[in-house]
């Protein structure tokens, strides 16, 4: 009924064993084995000879398997099979190495193949319109593919593969590996016992190791070290000088750069998986001080519980102690790692109002966003692997609080100065954690909540007639983190949040007079009017939170540095204070804005690219030398008519134009002409 082609194997274990009588008669079949069942060292090769009549054992649209089905029938029903052990070739390509050793036997000349390509030298054979430039090394056997370009200093050593249309920069170093077409060998890159893909870019100084499998269309940036059996899947950007000690699965690639404008986010279970959040933990654990005691929370939604856990035992995993705040608004973390003096924290939530995002907020000892040299202490320790694990013996476990929101929250309604809030408050709904936590917070003092439900392309727009027609007191958007909040006044006017920080500062040196105001680079002239009038004085800050945030928490004997804080990064806690002072003062926000200068800035956004950055800032400093500039970030120009800021973004190709004038009409004016100037620069 059946002949079944065998060969012989010193490790039988990865097939499945065949045994047979002395005249070849089939008596067993062992699936796999471990070594007690190793009966013989006979393998099937999955090549039958077969007669018509197994068709019969077949039933229509079944499935139907050779080894698990068929023969065990014929064998119950004591049909006669057959062994026939061949001295043949024969290669099961079930694995990496398995699929390369079968290309150095056809090179060997062990497998009976046409081999493509024309000897151009003892073992050398290369294809139509390939160029080999002196003094370019190549030693048999190796192949190389049609329209290749092999450049001078180039060692391509035995045992090579390449495809067509491939090239192999200077100095770069080929050994026992396999290159798909299309592909380029960076300058000094070299290539060991690996497979690279077709359309893939190694660029100079990299390097791929035994066993290491780079997929089609990837680019692995310079001197990136590939170490040995990573495998990398298709269409994957690897940054300069990244070490890939695992498999690079998800996500779009690996990059240095792990943080941006706020701390890390990245797409649910593709960038921001538990392995990846496992691991960072553990980066960050070994970035703080002695390990320490790190506070976690997330916002409750799945997928930032998933990622939180992931956190944690990251985190136990490289030596620290945990404190598990599970559900908690950002800021009420921030507090708890101020009042119970923890070394550091992480909060996990969903980012741009979808729950398929999500970031990361890093916080160190004093409450505050960690700094950039922080960041790139874990950003290397992340990419090298470098941080030790924790012994099982000396783990410190994790100490789960979940009542601190509770407390944070008393904490708050314990600072009114006033006996009760009675103001009517829209609140916009946003996040469902922070709407809950807010409204609650806000009924608790004394105010009648009510939740607007507005959406669309111009839900503010919405919300503002709403807080107007409901002839309401106040009315307020609040962030997904809690930090941040848009306010808007019984007359339905939004204060802007360049209005926001004026009115912030205007709050704190009433009630402070002569305060120090911590303010970004960008914020309007009118706080340096308001606190020449206050006797106060003003210190300017790059634009990004964690520059602003170090400088308001650097001095925390300050009270108006404090109040600042909480103003400008807990929405919640800010809110109250600054109904709180309209309740003692009793005043309105809208009287509250009215007080203030009128602000005339402007806002644009230039397409930059990364190589442009640079050129663009120079070449404006060099056009105003000699004139009023202030260069703390980005280069800020002052003229008779206001001033302008040209601010390269950190994340995307685009430079931020930001303009500040006497009249409505100098601020768009100047901002136009500095976009232009942008534009000009960046496209010379």
């Amino acid at each position: 009924m059946a002949t079944l082609v065998l060969k012989r194997v010193d490790v039988p274990l990865e097939y499945g064993v065949v045994v047979t009588d002395a005249d070849g008669r089939i008596i067993r079949f062992i699936e796999k084995p471990g070594w007690g069942e190793v009966f013989s060292d006979t393998v099937n090769t999955g090549i039958y000879i077969l007669s018509p009549e197994i068709f019969s054992y077949y039933g229509k649209d079944r499935f139907f398997d050779f080894s698990r089905d068929l023969f065990p029938m014929l064998m119950k029903e004591n049909r006669r099979m057959y062994g026939y052990i061949t001295d043949e070739y024969w290669c099961d390509i079930g694995d990496i190495n398995a699929y390369m050793q079968a290309n150095f036997d056809a090179m060997d000349g062990k497998v009976e193949v046409d081999l493509p390509g024309t000897e151009t030298m003892p073992g050398v054979r290369t294809g139509k319109g390939t160029t080999i430039e002196e003094p370019a090394r190549i030693e048999g056997p190796c192949i190389i593919g049609d329209g290749c370009y092999i450049k001078g200093g180039a060692v391509i050593g035995r045992h090579v593969v390449i495809g067509d249309n491939c090239i192999a920069e200077g100095n770069s170093s080929i050994k026992r590996s396999i290159i798909w077409k299309n592909s380029i060998i960076g300058e000094k890159a070299e290539i060991r016992g690996s497979v690279v893909c077709s359309r893939t870019v190694i660029e100079s100084g990299a390097s791929a190791f035994e066993g290491s499998v780079v997929g089609e269309g990837c680019r692995i940036g310079e001197r990136t070290l590939i170490r040995p059996s990573v495998k990398i899947w298709p269409g994957k950007n690897v940054d300069r000088c990244m070490e890939l000690c695992e498999n690079l699965v998800w996500g779009s690639g690996a990059a240095r750069h792990i943080f941006g404008n706020r701390g890390v986010t990245g797409t649910v279970n593709t960038d921001m998986t538990p392995e990846f959040a496992a691991k960072l933990g553990a980066a960050f654990a070994a970035a703080v001080k002695n390990r320490g005691i790190i506070g976690v929370c997330s916002d409750g939604t799945p997928a930032a519980t998933m990622i939180r856990s992931a956190l944690v035992s990251g985190l136990l995993s490289a030596g620290a102690h945990v404190n598990d705040y599970r559900k908690m608004l950002l800021p009420a973390l921030r507090f708890a790692v101020r009042f119970c003096r923890l070394d550091g924290g992480i909060y996990a939530g969903t980012c741009g109002g979808s729950v398929k995002r999500l970031s990361l907020d890093f916080i160190d000892s004093a409450g505050r966003s960690i700094d950039r040299s922080l960041e790139r202490k874990i950003e290397s320790l992340f990419c090298r692997d470098d941080f030790g694990r924790c012994e099982a013996g000396n783990l410190r476990g994790v100490t789960e609080i979940s009542d601190f929101g509770d407390f944070y929250m008393k904490s708050i309604l314990r600072d009114i100065r006033s006996e009760r809030l009675d103001f009517r408050v829209a609140l916009r709904r946003g996040s469902d954690h922070v709407t809950e936590a807010v409204a609650s917070l806000l009924a608790e003092a004394g105010c009648a909540v009510e939740i607007a439900d507005t959406g669309g392309t111009d839900d503010m727009k919405q919300f503002c007639g709403f807080v107007r027609s409901g002839r309401f007191d106040i009315g307020v958007s609040i962030g997904e983190t809690c930090e941040k909040m848009l306010l808007v006044d019984d007359a339905g006017r939004l204060v802007t949040e360049d209005m926001f920080m004026a009115l912030v500062s205007m709050v704190v040196l009433r009630k402070i007079r002569g305060s120090t105001l911590v303010v970004p680079i960008s914020a309007s002239q009118v706080i340096d009017r308001l606190a020449e009038r206050y006797q106060g004085s003003v210190i300017r800050t790059r634009t990004a939170a964690r520059d602003i945030m170090a400088e308001l928490l650097a001095r925390e004997t300050k009270e108006e540095l404090a109040e600042q804080f909480t103003m400008h990064f807990d929405a919640a806690a800010g809110l109250v204070k600054l109904m709180d002072f309209m309740k003692t003062e009793n005043t309105s926000l809208r009287e509250m804005a009215d007080m203030l200068p009128e602000i005339h800035m402007r806002r644009k956004e230039v397409e930059c690219g990364w190589d442009a950055k640079g050129r663009v800032i120079r070449k404006i400093i060099q056009e105003h030398y000699g004139g009023r500039m202030e260069m703390l970030e980005g280069v800020k120009v002052y003229n008779d008519k206001g001033w302008v800021l040209v601010l390269p973004d950190a994340e995307r190709p685009v430079c931020s134009v930001i303009g500040e004038g006497f009249t409505e009409e100098f601020a768009e004016e100047l901002t136009n002409i500095y976009a232009r100037k942008v534009m000009e620069i960046s496209r010379s």
